[in-house]
């Protein structure tokens, strides 16, 4: 009987320990917008995520940065591999030009796949 115990506690780990590496939280404390027409997606690690807070500073894949530092990753992004997906998550009250200054970023680095995130339900609390 212990063996059998053992080797279920080896499980659990195991399972444990896969879905923990399953997703990189690359998130910040925002309230995003809300849209009724948003197309719904899975969230995946084949992306870089650019979060803007609602004062305007800017973070990427969770960790603050500035924009100087922001143009040359992206830049970086763009050289290796154009098809790379940009996420931007950004506060409902974050300043517009911020959100531009990202796309445009964003479109000068040739980096055409970038997507807005919005609030959902199923994937965000509030």
């Amino acid at each position: 009987m212990a063996p059998l115990i053992d080797c279920v506690f080896l499980l659990l780990i195991f399972f444990l320990v896969s879905t923990m590496l399953k997703k990189l939280n690359r998130d910040i404390d925002i309230n995003l917008p809300v849209s009724e027409s948003a197309e719904k997606r899975v969230p995946s690690n084949d992306q870089s995520v650019i979060g803007i807070s609602p004062d305007g500073r800017f973070f990427l894949n969770g960790e603050e940065t500035n924009i100087m530092a922001l143009h040359r990753e992206l830049r970086a992004l763009g050289l290796e591999n154009p098809n790379w997906q940009i996420r931007i998550d950004t506060d409902a009250k974050a300043p517009l030009r911020s959100v531009v200054e990202i796309v445009d970023l964003c479109q000068f680095n040739d980096l055409a796949d970038v997507v807005i995130r919005t609030y959902d339900e199923h994937y965000n609390k509030r």
